[in-house]
């Protein structure tokens, strides 16, 4: 049956699929087309998208500001230790909170082809030194210790520098996060053929084998990291495995349960290297 639709309607969204009809000794006699409209589903899944988009853009002004507050009355100081505590506790909720924020959208840029790079060689000791610095307060508030360990002195690699920032902070706050109290995390750089390997190491919860599958998909949760009430989006590694590929590098772990996790992953020293688009 043909169907003509008006010239100003919107196109449909269809799938076909086609199929054999076989008799009951495998001769075909025929052939089966399925035609389903996708239309409604499709724009339902953009509505959803663009409800995300626009939500996330719209709570990361005030969110913004509230953490520039509170970091302009930590450094102030002289606050006695009850108000200083306060501080604290809201500048590491406030990260948290523009963490999820930022992961929203990136998520919703990745899907849709507009999670752009630039590329330029970058000092990765002096990147990763910041970052540390960075995460220190952070990492205080969970009562953890970061550490740089650099095996081969300074090292450049290609790639960008506020994406692999998104990466790094990922892998950091998640082994800071998912620590022990009195815990350390361990950053680790060493040069492997044209690649620079960092590892990530902690001595936190871990991640149970069954679960170390299924860590890079999106809004996953381990089983002992929702018993043990750690706020999160379950977006971080998702996000962080499309950067570190992106980059031609690969991501992998290690990790025993109550034990600890390591997270390694590898960037090229050459630009060549780096895969077209």
């Amino acid at each position: 049956q043909v169907v003509s639709l008006a010239l100003d309607e919107p196109p449909a969204n269809l799938e076909i699929t086609l199929n054999k009809v076989l008799n009951d000794e495998g001769q075909t006699i025929g052939f089966i087309k399925i035609i389903r409209d996708l239309s409604r589903e499709n724009g339902l899944l953009q509505s959803k998208k663009d409800f995300i988009d626009i939500a996330a853009h719209q709570l990361r002004t005030p969110a913004t500001a509230v953490n520039w507050a509170l970091e302009n009355l930590n450094k102030e100081g002289g606050f006695s230790p009850e108000v200083q505590e306060l501080i604290n506790i809201g500048l590491i909720s406030g990260k948290n909170l523009l963490k999820i924020i930022n992961d929203l959208l990136n998520i919703t840029q990745i899907e849709e082809g507009r999670f752009g790079y630039d590329f330029k060689e970058i000092n990765l000791i002096d990147f990763l030194n910041k970052l540390l610095a960075d995460a220190e307060l952070f990492a205080r508030g969970y009562k953890v210790k970061v550490y740089l360990e650099n095996a081969g002195g300074q090292v450049s690699v290609w790639g960008d520098i506020n994406k692999l920032g998104i990466a790094l902070s990922n892998l950091i706050d998640n082994a800071i996060k998912y620590n022990i109290a009195n815990g350390e995390v361990i950053v680790k750089v060493e040069i492997v053929g044209q690649f620079v390997q960092v590892s990530i190491k902690d001595n936190g919860i871990g991640i149970s084998d069954g679960d170390l599958p299924k860590i890079y998909e999106r809004f996953f949760r381990g089983s002992n990291v929702s018993k043990a009430k750690i706020e999160g989006s379950g977006l971080g590694l998702y996000i962080t495995k499309n950067i570190i590929e992106r980059h031609g590098g690969k991501i992998w772990a290690e990790s025993v349960v109550n034990r600890g996790t390591i997270f390694y992953f590898t960037l090229p020293m050459e630009r060549s290297l780096i895969p077209s688009r």
